[in-house]
């Protein structure tokens, strides 16, 4: 009976059995492709390391642009100490609350410094630019410091070519750590000056243009070039200076937000007292840091009430000042901070600065205790 029973099932055992078979032999050859643990075999891993290999290349070819670009950069720096020139360059601002735009006319002669000129009078819009600082505020030109800060905050990358103030160029763009771009240049391709700058903000919207609308290339164009007061230091701060002034109060940071570093240290003698000009740049944005011993009185014509982070301080309009100004008093001192950066930047800077913080929102700006200047500014 069971012999029976067998030859009528047994092809049904039979075909189970292989199946079974063949199920566990490919449970094992999955086992032995996966490794053990679940890990790759040699003959696996194969194929994932082509990726590297297409990603070695991406690099390659980013790592060429930076290359091109540093250099292009490194020619630019070169040419604005060794290339004569003469022109005018326009400045432009734009943000949420409007646009300005002014004029800065520049001259050069090969070796010496460069000298900025605005609208009307010698540093009425320009403070400091006039005297072989290492960058000054608005005016087109990289020196090998800023050159430096470039390279440490930012990558640099050729980006093409294109023309500007009717002049070939080579493009280079700047960009954050992050990827975003953050300015771009227009290098003329036959001396390497910079010939144009476009800065972005974090968001990638448009903040500041500088352009020259005119220019003149060689010594003959030049011509006369209009005498200017020096201050009693020029350029890179020696730490005797600072620490001197430190040690008489003065407020001069290393450092600022922003990765700002103090590049430029002036003081001129003025009517209403010395004032202290202490520049910061990140190789892209400049921002001055004005000083003068006073207290702000409680108005100041073509200034106007503001709040920056909490702090009560008066901004310039623009029909008195093309760059951006933000003056308050603290501790004895006049401060008045003039920037190419982007405002967020700006902010920070002003509230890193010392300021009354104890003392009622407009109570000590309205106690003034003399007036400073008449340089629609605080600096006369």
């Amino acid at each position: 009976m069971l012999w029976l029973y067998w030859r009528r099932v047994r092809h049904v055992v039979i075909g189970f059995g292989v199946a079974l078979a063949m199920v566990t032999a490919l449970v094992l050859v999955a086992v032995a492709i996966g490794g053990p643990d679940g890990q790759a075999t040699p003959r696996s891993r194969r194929l994932p390391e082509a990726l590297p290999l297409r990603r070695s290349a991406a690099a390659r070819a980013d790592a060429s642009r930076v290359r091109h670009g540093l250099t292009l950069m490194a020619a630019a720096a070169a040419a604005c100490r060794s290339v004569s020139y003469h022109g005018v360059q326009m400045v432009a601002w734009s943000d949420a609350a409007g646009s300005d735009a002014y004029l800065i006319e520049v001259w050069h002669r090969s070796g010496q410094p460069e000298l900025a000129q605005g609208d009307d009078d010698v540093d009425d819009h320009v403070p400091g630019a006039d005297a072989s600082s290492d960058a000054a505020i608005g005016v087109l030109s990289i020196s090998p410091r800023v050159l430096d800060l470039l390279r440490a905050n930012y990558v640099i990358e050729y980006a093409g070519t294109g023309t500007s103030s009717d002049r070939p160029a080579r493009i280079v763009e700047v960009r954050r750590r992050d990827g975003t771009l953050a300015a771009r240049y227009w290098l003329d391709l036959v001396t390497g000056l910079p010939l144009r700058r476009e800065m972005f903000g974090a968001h990638g919207g448009l903040v500041n243009e500088g352009t020259f609308i005119k220019l003149e290339i060689g010594g003959e164009g030049v011509g006369a070039v209009p005498a200017v007061r020096a201050p009693a230091w020029l350029t890179s701060p020696a730490m005797a200076e600072i620490t001197m002034l430190r040690n008489r109060g003065w407020t001069v940071p290393g450092t600022l937000a922003g990765n700002l570093t103090l590049i430029g240290l002036t003081r001129t003698a003025t009517r209403s007292g010395p004032v202290v000009d202490a520049s910061y740049s990140d190789g892209l944005s400049v921002v001055s840091v004005f000083m003068q011993r006073g207290v702000l009185p409680g108005a100041i014509r073509g200034w106007q009430p503001a709040d920056v982070g909490g702090l009560p301080v008066y901004l310039t309009q623009e029909s008195d000042l093309g760059e951006r100004g933000t003056a308050w008093s603290s501790d004895g001192f006049v401060y008045t901070v003039i920037a190419d950066a982007p405002q967020g930047t700006v902010n920070e800077v002003i509230v890193q600065l010392p300021h009354d913080r104890h003392v009622g929102v407009w109570a000590r700006v309205g106690r003034g205790l003399k007036r400073i200047g008449s340089w629609f500014d605080p600096f006369g």
